[in-house]
């Protein structure tokens, strides 16, 4: 079996590894709690969160370890109370099955503090991908307004320029006379304005 800290090793250095999915959470939240892993069991609530079939997983446990999966049922239920999340499925689920029992404070802080982090992970990982999603837009957009402006030849020569790459002699000339005129017309103030009225008038007569 890889260890844990080869897999992550290689992962820091851009290799990953293809692990085969589990086809259904029952599975994985059965594997969780047989594995008796003080440090994986804290993954439970994020995967019991949304409910899962008992019945399910209770087939694919033993008796002793049906009695930690109903130990990480209730330490879910709290937890969802506790963040204001919806608990109905949990709690049905608790009911149907009559689960009862005890869970000690400090044992309940170290999941909720586990849960947390996890979530907060995921929502940096969400606005990190937004926000590569936007930059990607935005190049692309970029891209397109200028290739509607400037020709393949031009853009050459001003990509370089925004390398700063140096131009030959004949680059420097064709740039002053052929790309900087362009480029002074589209900063030009009066002329912006005067563009944005053509494209407001011709929207109201459309």
């Amino acid at each position: 079996m890889i260890s844990a800290r080869l897999i992550k090793d290689l992962e820091s250095r851009g290799f990953y590894l293809e692990f085969p999915a589990y086809p259904r959470k029952e599975e994985e939240i059965a594997e969780i709690v047989k594995s008796d892993n003080a440090r994986l069991s804290l993954a439970l609530p994020l995967l019991m969160r949304e409910g899962f079939d008992h019945d399910v997983v209770k087939r694919l446990l033993s008796r002793t370890a049906v009695a930690q999966l109903n130990k990480a049922i209730l330490l879910t239920n709290k937890i969802l109370i506790a963040e204001g999340e919806d608990n109905g499925l949990i709690r049905e689920m608790i009911k149907k099955n009559r689960i009862s029992g005890k869970t000690a404070s400090a044992e309940f802080r170290q999941y909720h503090d586990a849960y947390k982090s996890a979530l907060q992970k995921g929502l940096k990982e969400e606005e990190m991908l937004l926000s590569q999603d936007i930059k990607l837009r935005t190049a692309l957009d970029t891209n397109k307004a200028l290739s509607t402006l400037f020709s393949e030849g031009k853009l050459r020569v001003m990509q370089k320029i925004f390398n700063h790459s140096k131009l030959t002699d004949t680059e420097l000339k064709y740039y002053y006379r052929a790309i900087r005129p362009l480029i002074h017309a589209i900063l030009h103030t009066e002329m912006q304005k005067y563009v944005k009225i053509i494209d407001a008038v011709k929207k109201e007569h459309h």
